[in-house]
């Protein structure tokens, strides 16, 4: 469970750290692990673009898919955190706010995780957000995970969604 999200140096109502931090807030609130419910998800629409939200459900179809022709066995991405490079997911997560020009359409936000345990910083790392401009809003459009132990989640969320 993520204890706190927070956004660092604040550059206004534009911010797309401002929405990655709302993002997280919600996802992590919601208790996901593994692919998001139909809930879930449609809480998640806000802060995400139109094309993560299809990987989304169309690897939630193919994973119920799964469940019908393989009922006796685990199906794909129903355990683990999709959201960062810890498959136990972290507790916090910081993200700077970097100043954006007014024109931009796409920025790349670092995200500062920290795993806690039993009141103890057991591991902190950083993984990037890739943010673009959608009807005149930030929103995610995928994370690249940048973790560098040997378990950690590799390539990208949508890469990982699509490869189920």
């Amino acid at each position: 469970m993520v204890t706190e999200t927070r956004v660092s140096h604040h550059y206004g109502s534009n911010d797309p750290a401002m929405t990655a931090q709302k993002f997280y807030s919600q996802y992590f609130m919601s208790g996901s692990a593994g692919l998001p419910t139909e809930t879930q998800l449609a809480s998640f629409k806000p802060y995400i673009s139109t094309a993560l939200y299809q990987s989304l459900e169309a690897a939630k179809k193919r994973q119920l898919e799964e469940i019908k022709r393989y009922p006796d066995e685990k199906p794909s991405l129903v355990d683990g955190d999709l959201f960062s490079s810890l498959f136990e997911g972290p507790t916090s997560v910081d993200i700077p706010s970097i100043p954006v020009l007014p024109s931009a359409n796409s920025v790349t936000l670092q995200a500062n995780f920290t795993r806690t345990e039993q009141g103890k910083d057991i591991l902190h790392w950083s993984d990037e957000i890739k943010m673009i401009k959608q009807n005149d809003n930030w929103v995610i459009d995928d994370l690249v995970y940048k973790g560098n132990w040997e378990f950690a989640a590799k390539n990208t969320l949508k890469k990982t969604l699509s490869n189920q």
